[in-house]
């Protein structure tokens, strides 16, 4: 089937052909079918301890243990001061059928404050011994008179919880055709009879912003200010971020104002929010309650790593109250009916032993599903986090919150957090990152996520728990959370423990590498560093590793151009800002934007040239553009460049700076000023640092209108013919 997304039917495993960049390229996804395991644990006759009988009756429970399975860890709830327990309790594990299957089951005593005990020895169970689509009834004697009854049975199964395609899911086309009667509607306001009478020829319009920290977050929050006062924004059918600029991105849509209400308001809280330093989210009280929330995702089958803590303090700073209640999936309702720009988010997918620059699969999220384009594979992001198995959700978790995809997308800043009580003015921030990640592997690191074994899930039992266990891990948690930031400890000392951790959703999948898409970096050589880049498109990440280690996509290149660049999106301008940090005012600004044209060139994705003797005829300017005549498949590539020029002459576009207090006001550098307001380390930003930062971007975007509409006004004449 060419990029459909029929399901497949029931037993066999979808096989996809995909029409990208116009030319054909044949990538298949193979599911197969798996084996389900039920379990029916009836109840128990004549429970005995033995002699410990005498002190105390006994508290029985039974546990289910499939090494072969993702969900292996199954246990029934404790009956108290019972011989003879009923349980009636129904378990399910995904199983493949060309594996080996064994199933444990244990009696088990249980302790509320001591060691949990059996009673007798383990049965074993081989799932081969199980008939096809028949209910068995079986009894097994655990001691002389200890003995519990139990249902199986099995069955195959070829549905499937995931979408192979890359085609835009059906949420996404929905959205394009409600979105584009609005930008009709906009460019008719913004060009009269000259705008498209049909929305088939509206252009596809992206507006994004790069990473850089909270420079990025504020200055973003200046250009839709601009974009939004001007009419432009109506006229966009996407806004994308990476890094930083996903921070504003995702305040904004969970902000309650947002898209009815005017965002002056918005960004007057964002400016408050961000006026406390850092140090105060190292409070005790905030430390314990990170630690407890944290021990419990644990405690429920879910991978933690310092990405959790990060995610919470970045919450804690920006959200506000909206931190424990904000979703990806909730900004479903800010673009219903089309009435604002999609946003999309960004990371990449890395290997725990390879540089962030040689392997790297981008991951894109959005709120109706979050996936790797190079594989064709989706989730729904309301199953964001749930455990997968052979296209099955085999344990299905709430969504993860809001605050943790903000501490994914900015992750680059665990690599750095202890850096961040440091004097680090004067170093590339994205240089150093992107040095520290490859550092860790020349490391000796422990992480083997090859394994198949059982992934140690307790099926969220977490009340049962005793309770000296729960005290010595949350001791244990809080000394490394400590230690790791004031010290050498080990809660930052390899890639996984600062990625953000997932499970890992294609897990069980098979993949036919007979041609990779055009939506995941390939082989490249970067001439600056001598070293080879992006050298990792043929090669398939196994799917036996039960998880996904995400980080910044920052560590890549800082520009979320993937999301713009994807074949399907049909993206005719992008107005991109880069917020990137630059040794100087006066350096060269192209140096992220040349990696996303080099990425886009191996992957035969059209993009312009970037000639960057533009600067020496030019010199420094607030944008630069770039096309292609020759190529109508090409976007036109706006490049704004954080650079205060005219702000330093201009309040506003034409109206010029008359008082010193005014001229004082404007007269600032970015990345030259000794006291670094703007350092990318920089996590607290006083009041005139937020609105010089705000205002210049604010200025500079609406001082280059007339450019923005030009190639708007391109793109409407182009889509014509």
């Amino acid at each position: 089937m060419a990029g459909s997304d029929t399901p497949p039917p029931r037993g066999r495993g979808p096989s996809i052909s995909l029409t990208t960049g116009g030319k054909l390229k044949t990538f298949e996804v193979e599911q197969q079918p798996c084996t389900l395991l039920h379990v029916r644990v009836i109840g128990g006759r004549n429970i005995t301890k033995g002699w410990k009988d005498y002190v105390d009756k006994p508290d029985p429970f039974v546990s289910l243990k499939m090494p072969s399975s993702p969900n292996g860890s199954k246990k029934t709830k404790v009956v108290y001061n019972e011989n003879n327990p009923k349980w009636n309790e129904e378990f399910k594990f995904f199983l493949d059928p060309q594996k080996e299957n064994i199933l444990e089951i244990t009696l088990m005593e249980y302790n509320y404050m001591y060691v949990i005990e059996t009673i007798g020895n383990p049965i074993k169970l081989d799932v081969k011994s199980l008939k096809e689509n028949q209910t068995e009834k079986k009894t097994f004697n655990f001691t002389g008179t200890s003995q519990v009854d139990f249902e199986f049975k099995i069955e195959l199964s070829g549905e499937s919880d995931l979408r192979y395609s890359l085609d835009l899911c059906h949420e996404e086309n929905d959205f394009v055709i409600k979105r584009k009667k609005v930008v009709m509607g906009a460019l008719k306001s913004l060009f009269g009879d000259a705008a498209p009478t049909s929305i088939d020829k509206v252009p596809t319009i992206g507006i994004m912003g790069s990473g850089g920290g909270f420079r990025a977050m504020v200055g973003l929050a200046g250009v839709f200010e601009a974009l939004i006062s001007s009419g432009i924004m109506d006229t966009a059918m996407y806004a994308a971020g990476l890094s930083g600029s996903t921070w504003y991105l995702s305040t904004l849509y969970s902000h309650p104002s947002w898209p009815t209400k005017e965002t002056g308001p918005i960004h007057e809280e964002l400016k408050t929010n961000i006026q406390s330093s850092v140090f105060w989210l190292l409070k005790p009280n905030l430390i314990y309650k990170y630690i407890n929330a944290v021990l419990h995702k644990r405690r429920q089958g879910q991978p933690v790593s310092f990405s959790d803590f990060f995610g919470h303090m970045v919450g804690e700073t920006i959200l506000r109250e909206r931190k424990d209640s904000s979703k990806l999936s909730d900004f479903r309702k800010k673009v219903e009916d089309g009435k604002a720009p999609m946003p999309l988010f960004t990371g990449v997918h890395v290997k725990n032993s390879v540089s962030a620059q040689v392997f790297q699969e981008w991951l894109e999220f959005s709120p109706y599903e979050v996936g790797l384009a190079k594989y064709g594979t989706f989730l729904n992001t309301e199953l964001l986090g749930s455990k997968f198995f052979m296209g099955n959700v085999v344990k299905k978790h709430e969504e993860l919150p809001l605050h943790y995809c903000q501490g994914v997308w900015g992750s680059a800043f665990c690599i750095l957090f202890k850096r961040l009580f440091a004097d680090n003015r004067n170093i590339d921030p994205i240089e150093m990152m992107r040095q520290d990640m490859d550092d860790e592997i020349m490391a000796t690191e422990s992480y083997n996520d090859a394994s198949d074994e059982s992934d140690d899930d307790d099926d969220g039992k977490d009340a049962e728990t005793p309770q000296k266990k729960k005290k010595e891990e949350q001791e244990s948690m809080l000394q490394q959370f400590l230690n790791s930031i004031f010290a050498n400890a080990n809660l930052f000392d390899s890639r996984e423990k600062r990625s953000g951790v997932i499970h890992n959703f294609m897990r069980g999948l098979t993949f036919n590498a007979a041609s990779m898409t055009p939506n995941s970096p390939l082989a490249l050589f970067y001439q600056d560093h001598g070293i080879e880049f992006f050298d990792g498109r043929d090669e398939l990440f196994p799917t036996t590793h039960k998880r996904l280690l995400v980080v910044d996509g920052g560590l890549t290149f800082n520009s979320p151009y993937p999301l713009m660049l994807r074949p399907h999106r049909n993206v005719d301008l992008i107005i991109s800002f880069d917020f990137s940090g630059r040794p100087s005012d006066t350096s060269e600004p192209f140096k992220e934007l040349l990696l996303a044209e080099k990425w886009a060139d191996v992957n035969h994705i059209p993009f312009p040239k970037i000639d960057t003797t533009v600067l020496d005829e030019e010199g420094m300017k607030e944008l630069y553009i770039f096309k292609d005549p020759d190529n109508e498949d090409c976007p036109i590539v706006m490049h704004f460049v954080l650079a205060n020029i005219e702000f330093r002459k201009y309040k506003e576009p034409g109206i010029e700076r008359t008082t010193k207090e005014e001229q004082d006001f404007g007269n600032f550098d970015v990345f030259d000023d000794p006291e670094a307001p703007y350092s990318t380390f920089n996590f607290k930003y006083e009041e005139i640092s937020f609105d010089r930062l705000y205002q210049l971007m604010r200025f500079n975007t609406l001082n280059n209108l007339k450019e923005i509409k030009q190639c708007i006004a391109e793109c409407i004449e182009k889509k014509k013919h």
